[in-house]
C-alpha cells in the first residue's frame, strides 16, 4: 500500500512504500504543546475490542452497500511498522451481508488486519482495518464490491487533541463566515447601478480574494472534526474514533477512494 503524505508549507505530495494512508493538513500551532500517544502503549488497550462496520463503495446514487461486518482486533502481530501499532490479525466475527432481488447474501473476507497509524506531527492518527475480498461481489451490473483488498481508515484523537481540535474548527467556521460576509458585500456592489466601473472592477477583485481565503482557510478539511460526543467512538482515552470513515483501495500503486464507511460498538446480545 502507500502512503500519501501532504505538508502544510507546501502541499506537494510525496510517495512512500507502506501499509497506511495518511491524511494531515493544515495542522494547529498548538500540537506542539499535545501530547500524541505511544503506539506501542496503546495496542494493547485495542486487544478484544469488537466493532460493527458498515459500507458502501462504488456510484454514490447507487452504491453497493454491506452491513454487520462485525470484527474483532486480535493482539496477534503479523507486520511491526513505525509510526504505527503495527498491523494486526483480524478475526472475523460475522460475515457482512448486502441485499438483492434474490434476497439477502452473505460476503466472503479473508486476511483482514487492523493497525492505528499516527505520525508525531499530526494531532490525529488513523484506525484501519482492512479486509480482501476473494472474488468480485456485485448486487446488480451497477454496483459491485471489485476483488482485492479494501481499507476502513477512521480518524482517531486523544481527548486533547479533540478538544484542540474542536476549537480549531469553530476558530475555522468563524473566520470562513467572515469571508463568505464579504464576498457578498463586495458582489452587491458589483451589481449595484449606482456604482462606477472603477469601483466595480476593484469591488470584483476584492469578491475574487475573498473566496480565495475562503478555500484556503481549511474549512473543507476541518468538516472532518466531529465536533459532538455521539459522532465518535471513545475505545480509550488516546483513542477516540469517528464514527465516520473513508474506503480505499490500490489502483497501479496509488490509493484511490472508492466510498465511505461507518463503525459503531458491536452489542453482545
Amino acid at each position: 500500500v502507500l502512503c500519501v503524505h501532504y505538508t502544510p508549507s507546501t502541499m506537494k505530495k510525496s510517495i512512500t512504500r507502506t501499509a497506511c494512508f495518511v491524511l494531515a493538513v493544515l495542522l494547529p500551532a498548538t500540537l506542539d504543546a499535545l501530547t500524541i500517544p505511544m503506539l506501542d502503549d496503546l495496542a494493547p488497550k485495542l486487544y478484544s475490542q469488537r466493532l460493527n462496520y458498515r459500507v458502501a463503495v462504488g456510484n454514490k446514487e447507487t452504491p453497493f452497500q454491506f452491513k454487520d461486518l462485525h470484527v474483532e482486533f486480535t493482539e496477534n502481530i503479523k507486520t511491526p511498522k513505525k509510526y504505527s501499532t503495527g498491523i494486526h490479525d483480524v478475526s472475523l466475527i460475522q460475515k457482512p451481508f448486502f441485499v438483492n432481488w434474490r434476497g439477502k447474501k452473505d460476503i466472503e473476507l479473508e486476511k483482514g488486519g487492523w493497525e492505528v497509524l499516527w505520525t508525531t506531527k499530526s494531532p490525529h492518527g488513523h484506525l484501519a482495518c482492512s479486509f480482501v475480498s476473494p472474488e468480485t461481489v456485485q448486487r446488480n451490473k451497477d454496483a459491485s464490491l471489485e476483488a482485492g483488498r479494501f481499507y476502513m481508515y477512521h480518524r482517531v484523537w486523544t481527548r486533547d487533541t479533540l478538544a484542540s481540535e474542536r476549537k480549531r474548527r469553530l476558530k475555522i467556521q468563524e473566520e470562513a463566515a467572515e469571508k463568505l460576509e464579504d464576498r457578498d458585500e463586495y458582489f452587491r456592489k458589483v451589481v449595484d447601478d449606482k456604482e462606477k466601473m472603477g469601483a466595480k472592477v476593484m469591488s470584483y477583485a476584492k469578491a475574487a480574494r475573498s473566496m480565495n481565503d475562503y478555500y484556503t482557510s481549511g474549512y473543507q478539511e476541518s468538516l472532518f472534526i466531529p465536533l459532538y460526543d455521539d459522532q465518535v467512538l471513545e475505545i480509550h482515552e488516546n483513542c477516540i474514533v469517528s464514527t465516520r470513515g473513508v474506503v480505499y483501495k490500490m489502483e497501479k500503486g496509488e490509493a484511490v477512494k472508492i466510498g465511505d464507511s461507518r463503525v459503531d460498538f458491536l452489542q453482545i446480545e
